[in-house]
């Protein structure tokens, strides 16, 4: 491998590049890439032999491969992957200029809010153009239907320039309809956008109004995927939860009901408690009403001008329904607020086309509870493990209720379930990679 071209990478970034990356190169090749599965897999392995991923490469790693067998994974396909170093060389170059990066999660840069949030199942790499600490940013995630009205796109445009003014960061998704409004939005009043794509990154972080957001240090955009992947629907809905995991808050403007990216996206962050989420009420789908009956906090769309936004998610934490972007004019109508202009610097994300595809949830509970709920785990098991109907009856819940929340928290890596009794402690501190 050209170490010219890998200079920038680290050790554990490169390996996990050449395990799990692709470049283009696979068509015909006898063994695939690792799936995030069977990397989240070989982490386990990994962590549990001391080793770290950079441990697998160079002529001493033979002895090490010999048991990745523990692993659940082929000798013969993981030294296949590792030797493709002259695949990984010309891609890299590629990318490099175009001006993208690649990070892995074992680089210190690496966004904390995807460990944090997601644990294990925060993606092995992560790709992109712009400054890569905005990732840590936040901000409000702002998502819908790629069919919205116009009256959902002006009021996603009205959102995103009142983030902007505030000083909050925008998160989305870079599909046509509420992502590229609200992106465009918040680009064009001069404040922070981050773009979450599932596809084609390499095309848009070349596209010269993007340049200008990203050179300005406004626009950061990112994927998990090659960045010359073209549009897959797997990927996009996969795609919607670190749309969540890197936002403070998260505002869906329209959704259709039991159907659809956003509806999937949305009720899976209620599932898991990753973000706050807020839904525009009314909409005009039925699915903004479905996701409040599921434990969203309803927004409506007006508010007074000495309010900030920010101040307004913040202390409204059980209710949304006072009154967003309006104030009250005496003829008893109503007047836009005001808001600066800085220097504008557009952003014109290529639109992805997503079509809308069904996926099946859980009912979840609110998420002011469940934060709660996660807040209150470190006093309780700081001593010992307990089992669920200790930490039922310790906190005074539901006996249903505190079994969803603890598979939650397990999932998200925030308890460890033990068995033989069955108990529930907090995590082992281990560095993921």
């Amino acid at each position: 491998m050209s170490k010219k071209s890998t200079a920038s990478l680290s050790p554990d970034t490169e390996a996990i590049l050449l395990l799990c990356g692709r470049f283009g190169s696979e068509r015909g090749e006898k063994y695939s890439p690792l799936t995030q599965t069977e990397y989240e897999r070989l982490t386990k392995w990994l962590l549990e032999c001391k080793l770290r991923p950079g441990d697998l490469l160079g002529e001493d790693s033979t002895g090490r491969l010999s048991d990745l067998v523990h692993a659940g994974l082929e000798r013969a396909r993981v030294e296949s992957l590792i030797a493709r170093g002259t695949a990984l060389a010309l891609a890299l170059e590629k990318w490099q200029r175009s001006g993208l990066w690649v990070l892995s999660r074992s680089d210190a840069a690496y966004p904390k809010r995807l460990k944090r949030k997601l644990g294990q199942s925060a993606p092995p790499l992560l790709y992109g153009a712009g400054e890569m600490l905005l990732l840590d940013e936040g901000g409000l995630a702002v998502v819908g239907s790629r069919n919205a009205s116009d009256a959902a796109l002006e009021f996603t445009r009205d959102i995103a320039r009142a983030c902007a003014s505030d000083g909050l960061g925008v998160v989305s998704g870079g599909a046509k309809g509420v992502d590229v409004a609200a992106m465009q939005g918040a680009g064009e009043a001069g404040g922070v956008v981050i773009g979450v794509l599932a596809a084609d990154l390499l095309r848009a972080s070349v596209n010269r109004q993007n340049r200008m957001g990203i050179q300005s240090g406004q626009l950061v955009l990112t994927s998990p995927f090659n960045p010359e992947a073209g549009f897959n629907a797997g990927n996009a809905m996969a795609r919607n939860r670190y749309i969540y995991a890197l936002a403070d808050y998260a505002l869906v403007v329209d959704s259709a009901e039991g159907e659809g990216g956003t509806w999937a996206g949305a009720t899976e962050n209620l599932r898991h408690g990753w973000t706050p989420l807020y839904v525009r009420t009314p909409g005009e789908n039925p699915g903004n009403l479905a996701l409040i009956a599921k434990g969203a906090q309803g927004f409506t769309c007006e508010i007074a001008e000495r309010e900030s936004i920010r101040e307004f998610l913040e202390k409204t934490p059980q209710s949304v329904t006072s009154s967003l972007f309006q104030e009250e004019v005496p003829d008893g109508g109503s007047a836009m607020t005001e808001l600066p202009e800085p220097s504008p610097v557009p952003v014109d994300l290529v639109a992805i086309h997503e079509p809308e595809t069904v996926a099946e949830t859980a009912p979840t509970a609110r998420l002011d509870m469940f934060q709660d709920f996660l807040a209150r785990l470190p006093l309780l098991l700081g001593e010992a493990a307990k089992n669920d109907e200790e930490i039922r009856l310790a906190l005074g819940l539901e006996k249903g209720q505190v079994k969803v929340w603890l598979a939650a928290a397990v999932e998200q890596g925030l308890l460890e379930k033990r068995k033989r009794p069955v108990s529930y402690a907090l995590p082992r501190q281990q560095a993921l990679c």
